[in-house]
């Protein structure tokens, strides 16, 4: 029985990719984050938050940026996101607009390692066309499986050094399957919650939904 695969399922599982959002093209690594982390908060272990409002300049750079929230205060995180955010840059803003976002200081950060990125927005998928081909071609293979890749995120937000971390049901292609595609997926270069993910390591986490042709096309 011919089968067809659901380009819901691939969306609902790592997320449609980023829209009305700003999209930066400079951005900190997770090597700068570490670098930029205030000593006060790395010498106890302390995490922080700031929310900045900056002015877009013509060629998408950040100027004049406000902390209009910090939590904790007294660490310095205000102060070391308003020297992050001088280097940042971003695409399809207009000058002078002001530009709100927010970065986010992560213990893991301050210890310079590797760390997961837990919410990236995606900036590429596959296709329908490339999930079609990828899938495994068995008659009467299983109608629904779950796949998930741990990956490194270079510069670009290209993903590198793939593997797969979960594979249900197991020896039926899909790993591999989605392995062959890893260089398709792409993420921003901060996550949803102001974190870095070049340097960062991201789940990939895909769902295959096969179902015969004559279903799907009800």
């Amino acid at each position: 029985m011919i089968r067809t695969l659901t380009f819901a399922s691939l969306a609902a599982a790592v997320g449609a990719p980023a829209a009305a959002q700003v999209v930066w093209t400079v951005a900190p690594t997770a090597a700068d984050m570490a670098a930029a982390y205030p000593e006060k908060a790395r010498a106890e272990g302390i995490g922080g938050g700031v929310d900045l409002i900056c002015t877009a300049r013509r060629n998408g750079g950040m100027t004049d940026c406000d902390v209009m929230g910090e939590e904790p205060r007294g660490y310095g995180f205000g102060a070391a996101a308003r020297r992050l955010a001088a280097r940042m840059q971003a695409v399809g803003v207009v000058k002078d607009a002001e530009v709100r976002f927010s970065i986010t200081f992560a213990p893991a950060l301050a210890k310079g390692g590797t760390y997961v990125a837990r919410t990236p927005r995606w900036a590429a998928l596959p296709s329908v066309a490339d999930m079609q081909a990828a899938a495994p071609k068995t008659e009467g293979g299983p109608n629904d499986a779950r796949v998930t890749l741990v990956c490194e995120v270079k510069a670009g937000g290209v993903l590198d050094g793939c593997a797969v971390d979960r594979e249900e049901p197991a020896g039926q292609g899909f790993g591999p399957a989605i392995l062959a595609l890893a260089p398709k997926f792409k993420v921003e270069l901060m996550s949803a919650e102001g974190m870095p993910t070049v340097g960062a390591r991201v789940r990939v986490p895909v769902r295959f939904d096969l179902k015969p042709v004559e279903q799907a096309a009800k």
